[in-house]
């Protein structure tokens, strides 16, 4: 053989271990992307739980976190808790575990440790509420599986189930090569849920896959084609704690808040009513947050509600932090920081709202932080179970949702019966740039963004009877509140001309007068008609009105015309 022969040969060995390693190397490729992986995932692995924790699964989803295990009896831990019934709360500072029903407070101390039998423990830092306790405080289905140990609970009574058309793995995620959850049998039926009653997909479907649930608390993903037969199904359970029901006037609002600062301006409301006509809800201020340990200063009186019913009128009395002994967020928090002061709350103000005979309640609490809103909440909760007790209409105050967007609006509706948006202080004393109180564009926004959360049913949207008066010198600008007459007559004074500013949806006026500019957006019957055309349009509950006096007589009649058409 030659040697041209022999390098011959060798390149063509060369090539044919080349093609080879190339047909291996396409094989693996092959297997590892579509031959269908058997690996099973463990169970603890799929709770993220360890061998003394407890797997969590609420409606469909692993909660994230893990139950207690003691002895052989689960305790659901508190977030996981909380996440299946908002209602549930823990009081840091007094160690307490509170879950506010529909008409009831249920409290319980926490203990260290603890025998199985206790109602809630606590395992280092983790607190855990018994499946039994929880279940006697929650509308929900909640049932312990064991290996691995978990509580699977449930809140949704409607679902839908598709049966398996062949032995088909319920995978951890849509693909063939996840691990397997579950090996399901031929004619089984499954919930799925991101499918239609109808079998169509929904915006989360993943192409040629469908998620699903199993009774025992796993979800994955199984491939369309093993799955047929869409159809409804209900879950029955028992809903311990009854409904969330809503106390409502039963027309459409139009409510006036009264600043009440002593009982001669309640002995004043028929004087302060003269000229007053369509409104159905008069809203005196009358319980004052006064000190951090949670009293209250009530100017309720039965002779102001009796004059008010005889008008016609239902009265919604007002709790606010900001016009008592106390005014600072720092105050309000430490209010609200524990069982003991919310209870002092409650307990004041239930006491003068039942001794006047008050149709209803608003809370305006405007001094809450975003680290004090899970309090607040709570003590909307406390406050909620009393007026549903009770018959008395339970309305919260809120700026609109671009300024607290933390303040949980969904809760709010979901115990409340009214949610008040407060249209106005988009420029405030503060503002170091003139600007409108209210413009349309900022009404229109807050109403829509706190419709969009709680329903046009629960939204009221209120308007300002003031307007501010903007002064901008050498020291910088600064602004004056005014009434409806009273603005109008400092404008006469500078001798300030005012013309339609379309954006704002107001007459705007600008001088120069004393050394100083002046600017004025204005409110007047024009302006308060255009914002109740967006009110009208959003199908809004009703409006509200900062305050009796601040109005022009016209007013009245621009309201409830445009509530009527």
């Amino acid at each position: 053989m030659t040697k041209q022969d022999r390098e011959k040969q060798v390149r063509i060995r060369k090539r044919v271990l080349s093609a080879g390693a190339a047909a291996a190397a396409l094989a693996f490729v092959f297997a590892f992307r579509f031959v269908p992986s058997r690996e099973h995932m463990d169970g603890s692995a799929y709770f993220g739980i360890s061998e003394t924790g407890v797997g969590i699964s609420i409606d469909g989803e692993p909660s994230g976190t893990a139950g207690i295990l003691i002895g052989d009896e689960p305790f659901v831990d508190y977030e996981s808790a909380a996440k299946l019934n908002p209602s549930v709360f823990y009081d840091e500072k007094e160690e307490k575990l509170i879950v506010t029903t529909p008409t009831e407070k249920v409290v319980r101390e926490i203990p260290d440790g603890g025998a199985p039998d206790r109602e809630v423990v606590k395992d280092g830092e983790t607190i855990g509420l018994s499946t039994d306790f929880l279940g006697s405080v929650t509308d929900a289905s909640i049932e312990v599986f064991s290996d691995p140990a978990r509580v699977v609970m449930r809140t949704k009574r409607s679902y839908v189930t598709e049966q398996l058309k062949g032995d088909a793995p319920m995978r951890y995620r849509a693909g063939r090569r996840s691990p397997i959850l579950a090996d399901l049998s031929e004619g089984s039926r499954v919930e799925v849920t991101d499918v239609a009653s109808d079998g169509s997909g929904s915006e989360h479907k993943v192409r040629g896959w469908t998620r699903v649930v199993t009774e025992d608390g796993y979800a994955g993903y199984v491939e369309d084609r093993f799955l047929t037969d869409p159809e409804e199904e209900t879950r029955s359970f028992e809903n311990p704690v009854g409904e969330y029901t809503k106390t409502r006037l039963g027309e459409t609002v139009n409510l006036v808040f009264h600043q009440v600062t002593d009982q001669a301006s309640n002995q004043a409301l028929s004087q302060s009513l003269d000229g007053v006509s369509g409104i159905n809800v008069i809203a005196p201020t009358w319980f004052f947050l006064d000190t951090e340990q949670g009293d209250i200063t009530s100017l309720a009186s039965s002779s102001y509600v009796e004059t008010a019913h005889a008008a016609g009128l239902s009265v919604w009395a007002v709790l606010n932090d900001f016009d008592g002994q106390i005014a600072s967020a720092a105050s309000t928090e430490a209010a609200l920081s524990s069982d003991s002061t919310r209870t002092r709350i409650v307990e004041g103000v239930t006491q003068g709202l039942i001794g006047s005979g008050a149709d209803g309640l608003v809370v305006d609490m405007e001094l809450i932080r975003a680290d004090s809103a899970p309090m607040y909440l709570e003590l909307i909760r406390e406050l909620s179970a009393v007026c549903r007790r009770e018959g008395i209409v339970l309305s919260v105050c809120n700026y609109v949702p671009t300024f607290t967007g933390y303040l949980n609006r969904a809760e709010q509706a979901r115990v409340a019966d009214y949610l008040i948006v407060m249209c106005y202080d988009e420029h405030t004393a503060g503002s170091k740039k003139a600007g409108p109180v209210a413009s349309l564009p900022f009404v229109r926004k807050g109403i829509e963004d706190t419709v969009r959360q709680v329903g046009k049913d629960a939204t009221i949207a209120a308007i300002p009877f003031f307007t501010r008066l903007w002064q901008t010198d050498g020291n910088g600008t600064d602004s004056r509140a005014l009434g409806m007459s009273a603005a109008k007559l400092r404008m006469e004074e500078l001798g300030m001309t005012a013309s339609w500013d379309e954006k704002t949806g107001q007459e705007y006026a600008k001088t120069e007068a004393d050394g100083s500019v002046w600017e004025i957006w204005v409110e007047d019957a024009k302006s308060i008609g255009e914002k109740m055309n967006v009110i009208r349009e959003s199908g809004a509950a009703g409006v509200a009105a900062w305050k009796l006096g601040l109005e022009t007589p016209d007013i009245w009649d621009v309201i409830s015309a445009k509530l009527s058409s």
